[in-house]
C-alpha cells in the first residue's frame, strides 16, 4: 500500500488573543495612579507619543467624550465634607476581593461555605497551599462532601478575577490562563506543551519561568510564537491584587453630579489620556528612504496608536460600567446606603454584553466621586435577603440600617446582636445574630459589653 504526503490549503476563523486585547486588559485592571505611571514610561519609550503641551502635535481622533471643564465643579459644593476625605484608607486583601466575589456568584450556600474554607489557604502569590486530600479531611468535619464538589468550587475560584488564582502548582496557574486567555491561538497547543515541561509540584518561586521559556527547544523557530505566548502568562496572579493594596492617594476614575435635575455619570477629566501622536515623527516618515528606519518608524507608530485605542477602549468600558451600575443604584444617590439595591457582577455583565471578570477588573481598586462621597466602585455591588414583604434587600442597607439602631440605642444599655437581629426582624428583615455580628465586625462597630458607657 502506497502512502502518499499530500499538502492541503485551508481557511479557519479563530479567536486570537492580540496584542492590542492583551493591552487593554493590562490598562483596565490598573487604577488612575497606576495607568498615569504607565503612559510615562510609554512616552519615553515611543518618541512617536508626546504630552499634549508639546507645540508640535496632532491629535488623534477619538470618540471618548470628554467631560467640560467646569464639569467637576457643578457637584454639590454646599457638602459639609470634603468628598475625598471620606474615602477607606486601604484597598480590600486579595482574601477579601476573592470571598466579596463569592458573595456575588450564583453558588449554594454549602458551596460558599468550601469557597471561603479554601480561600483561606491561598497565599499572596495566589497558589492553594493545601493538598485538597488536606481540605477535603478538613471539610468533611463540617459538612457532607464528595472530593467531586471541593473540586468544582475550586475551579470556580480559579476563574474569577484574577484568572488562575487558587491554583495548585506554576503547571496549573498557566494551563488554567492559557485555557482561558488563548484557547483559540494558533500557537495554544505548542504553548502547552512548554508548560506541560514544568515539573507537577514547581510553583512559582522555585523556578526562574524567562529561563525556562528562553532555554526551550529552539530548533528551526519551532516554538518562536509558542515561548512569546507564555511569557504574557502571569506565574503569580495574586500579586495584582497583593502589591495594589497600600495606595496613599487615589484619584477617582468617574465623577457624579446632577445637572438640570438629573444625574449624569462621566469621566474625571483629569485621568483621560493627555497624549498624542508627535507630527513631526510623522512628516518624518515622508523622507525616510533606508528600509530599516521606515521599519522602526512604522512599527513605533503603530505601537503609539495601539496604545492610544487601548486607552481610548479601557475609558469607555469603565464608563459604560459605571453608568449602568447607576442607573440601578439611582436611589442610592437619593437617599444613601439604605436605599442600595442588591446588585452582581452576571447582572452588569448581561446589561453591557461582557465577561464578569471583565466587570470584576473595571470595579477594582476604580473610585467614583459622588455627592455623598467618594466610593470604590465594588461598593455598589452586594449580596441579597429576603423580606417578609416579598421584597429584596441588600447587605449594604442592611449595614446602613444597623448603623443606624446602634447609633440610637442607649449606651447605657447597649443592644446585643440578638436584639439588633429580633429589631430587624420587626421591620420584616429575617437576619440571624451571627449575621448580625459579622456585619458590626465589618463595620469596626465593637460588641455591646465594649460600647456601654459607665
Amino acid at each position: 500500500m502506497n502512502m502518499k504526503a499530500k499538502q492541503r490549503l485551508s481557511v479557519n476563523n479563530k479567536l486570537a488573543m492580540t496584542q492590542q486585547i492583551q493591552l487593554a486588559i493590562k490598562l483596565l485592571q490598573l487604577n488612575s495612579i497606576d495607568l498615569q505611571k504607565e503612559i510615562d514610561e510609554k512616552i519615553l519609550e515611543n518618541p512617536f507619543l508626546e504630552n499634549e503641551n508639546s507645540s508640535e502635535l496632532v491629535e488623534v481622533t477619538s470618540e471618548m467624550p470628554i467631560m467640560s471643564s467646569n464639569g467637576a465643579h457643578n457637584i454639590n459644593q454646599d457638602l459639609d465634607n470634603d468628598a475625598y476625605e471620606q474615602l477607606s484608607a486601604s484597598h480590600q486583601s486579595l482574601h477579601e476581593y476573592l470571598m466579596w466575589q463569592i458573595s456575588l456568584s450564583s453558588m449554594n450556600v454549602d458551596d460558599q461555605f468550601i469557597a471561603y474554607n479554601i480561600i483561606d489557604y491561598i497565599n499572596d502569590e495566589g497558589f492553594l497551599t493545601e493538598s485538597m486530600e488536606d481540605l477535603f479531611i478538613l471539610l468533611r468535619s463540617s459538612l457532607e462532601i464528595t472530593f467531586q464538589e471541593i473540586f468544582a468550587v475550586l475551579h470556580k475560584i480559579q476563574h474569577l478575577d484574577p484568572i488562575g488564582i487558587g491554583a495548585t502548582s506554576l503547571k496549573n496557574c498557566l494551563l488554567i490562563q492559557l485555557m482561558h486567555y488563548h484557547k483559540d491561538h494558533k500557537d495554544y497547543q505548542e504553548a502547552e506543551i512548554i508548560i506541560n515541561k514544568i515539573d507537577d509540584d514547581a510553583k512559582s518561586s522555585s523556578i526562574n519561568l524567562d529561563l525556562f521559556i528562553s532555554e526551550f527547544e529552539k530548533k528551526d523557530g519551532k516554538y518562536d510564537g509558542a515561548r512569546q505566548l507564555v511569557k504574557t502568562l502571569n506565574p503569580k496572579p495574586g500579586n495584582i491584587i497583593s502589591e495594589s493594596l497600600q495606595q496613599e492617594h487615589i484619584i477617582p476614575d468617574i465623577i457624579i453630579s446632577k445637572k438640570d435635575g438629573k444625574w449624569l455619570t462621566e469621566l474625571n477629566p483629569s485621568i483621560n489620556p493627555k497624549i498624542r501622536i508627535n507630527k513631526v515623527y510623522l512628516d518624518l516618515m515622508q523622507n525616510i528612504s533606508n528600509k530599516k528606519d521606515q521599519d522602526y518608524v512604522k512599527s513605533n507608530l503603530q505601537d503609539a496608536k495601539f496604545f492610544l485605542k487601548a486607552l481610548q477602549n479601557r475609558n469607555m468600558t469603565i464608563l459604560k460600567t459605571a453608568k449602568v451600575i447607576f442607573q440601578k443604584q439611582i436611589n442610592f444617590l437619593n437617599q444613601g446606603d439604605i436605599a442600595m439595591k442588591p446588585l452582581a457582577l452576571k447582572d452588569i455583565a448581561s446589561e453591557i454584553d461582557m465577561h464578569e471578570s471583565t466587570i470584576s477588573r473595571c470595579t477594582n481598586n476604580k473610585y467614583v466621586q459622588t455627592p455623598r462621597g467618594v466610593y470604590e466602585m465594588k461598593h455598589f455591588f452586594s449580596s441579597e435577603l429576603n423580606t417578609d414583604y416579598g421584597k429584596m434587600i441588600s447587605s449594604t442597607a442592611i449595614k446602613s440600617m444597623l448603623e443606624k439602631i446602634i447609633s440610637n440605642e442607649d449606651k447605657k444599655m447597649p443592644l446585643s446582636d440578638s436584639q439588633i437581629a429580633n429589631n430587624l426582624s420587626d421591620n420584616g428583615i429575617r437576619v440571624a445574630r451571627r449575621t448580625v455580628a459579622k456585619y458590626r465586625e465589618t463595620l469596626s462597630i465593637p460588641p455591646s459589653k465594649n460600647r456601654k458607657s459607665r
